[in-house]
């Protein structure tokens, strides 16, 4: 695909799509449905049929996915906008891009950890799937199980408005609008080079102020370092998903699970973050510092805290390492980070967690994973999934809580 051809890309979906898309949202509810003036939902929705298959055509992406997507449309407004919707052909349409290829998408699905309100409102998105050179020494020694990768990074170029602000840099196909439940992680494609700024911009400033005098590695990655190193974070990270008693592709559903899911995150946190430790990947030690740094300051920050799966893992780990003592320790003002410590802390973990994964059944799966997660997120008030660690509150409490939402329509990379 040419330079000139991705500009005309982009532009297409930026110009004809995305505003469609922007007005529609406006009509939805989190679930999904159309509440609010059918009829001009419905004409929105029409007037979206031309744009999106040229924007399909434009990608050089097979007419097939803009027919799916066509008869997802058809048939939601068969069953009427004020139902639900289930764009089950358009996800099956979905296959990856090869390296250097554009991919896009439009349909209702949950932007992770993007703006409020998130829902299944409809979003598109154009990407180009970029794979970092640096990634070939890692596949070597670190081959996924069966040869099988679901993991691509990409590059956004163009979307709605769930995907270039707020902090989403990931499309899973569960979280697709569907009517039937996916059973099986065939894809996930990340929008890496939104990373840095996030990184740059939350995090890095919090570690600052809480780790006073400490020097981190990561903040000196030039944008397109920054993008392979999170690329290959992406790649280990995704690659001990498939390891193990219960490799997370085939066994999707129960994983969903907040507690055993919330196990599974930080197992994998743990094991991608010893593996750059031990210097098996480049970029090593600044994956380490991602991992840790994301963990423990950017997500327990989330405005949504605590019902939000991210913030929960972060804080589980967090008061792991506080209460065993291993690298994360509370200062009169501030905290001290030794990552050397955390990783001895991190390896128990993951193995403690791992062993979990043994239990046969799944009810009994489920009930241990929540037993073990209670030990350090008691359960919430109001509805909310746990509270937020007393120790960690006043650890943290001259750290902000949320900053100003950030937009993505000029990435450096």
């Amino acid at each position: 695909m040419s330079s000139y051809d991705t500009r005309e890309t982009v532009a297409c979906v930026n110009e004809t799509v995305v505003p469609l898309v922007h007005a529609f949202r406006e009509l939805q509810d989190v679930s999904g449905k159309v509440v609010s003036d059918l009829r001009t939902a419905q004409t929105v929705l029409n007037r979206l049929r031309h744009p999106v298959r040229k924007a399909y055509s434009l990608a050089g992406i097979a007419p097939a996915c803009a027919d799916a997507f066509e008869a997802d449309v058809e048939a939601w407004l068969e069953r009427g906008l004020d139902s639900a919707p289930q764009f089950d052909q358009s996800l099956a349409s979905f296959v990856t891009p090869g390296q250097g290829e554009l991919t896009f998408f439009i349909a209702p699905f949950l932007a992770t950890n993007g703006p409020a309100p998130r829902g299944a409102f409809l979003e598109c998105f154009l990407a180009l799937h970029e794979e970092p050179a640096e990634l070939a020494q890692v596949t070597a020694c670190m081959s996924h199980p069966d040869s099988k990768s679901v993991c691509s990074a990409g590059r956004i170029l163009a979307g709605s408005q769930g995907l270039m602000s707020g902090n989403c840099v990931v499309f899973f196909p569960e979280n697709v609008a569907t009517a039937r439940k996916v059973e099986s992680q065939s894809f996930s494609f990340f929008f890496l080079n939104k990373f840095q700024r996030i990184f740059l911009s939350e995090t890095l400033v919090r570690a600052r102020s809480l780790f006073a005098e400490q020097c981190w590695s990561s903040e000196k990655l030039t944008p397109e370092q920054c993008y392979s190193a999170r690329a290959i974070w992406c790649y280990v990270h995704d690659y001990f998903h498939q390891c193990g008693p219960r490799p997370f592709d085939s066994n999707l559903q129960v994983k969903m699970n907040f507690f055993v899911g919330l196990l599974e995150e930080t197992k994998v946190d743990c094991q991608a973050a010893i593996a750059a430790y031990n210097d098996k990947v480049p970029f090593g030690r600044e994956i380490v510092e991602f991992i840790l740094l994301e963990r423990l300051l950017r997500y327990p920050h989330q405005p949504d805290a605590p019902n939000n799966f991210d913030a929960g893992c972060g804080l589980f780990l967090s008061e792991w390492l506080l209460q065993e003592g291993y690298g994360l320790y509370e200062l009169e003002n501030g905290a001290r980070l030794d990552i050397d410590a955390c990783m001895v802390g991190m390896k128990i973990l993951a193995e403690k967690i791992e062993a979990f994964e043994y239990i046969a059944d799944n009810k009994e799966y489920r009930l241990q994973a929540k037993a073990f997660v209670r030990t350090l997120l008691p359960e919430g008030t109001n509805g909310e999934r746990f509270v937020i660690p007393e120790r960690y509150t006043r650890m943290t409490r001259s750290l902000p809580a949320s900053s100003n939402l950030l937009h993505f329509a000029d990435l450096p990379y």
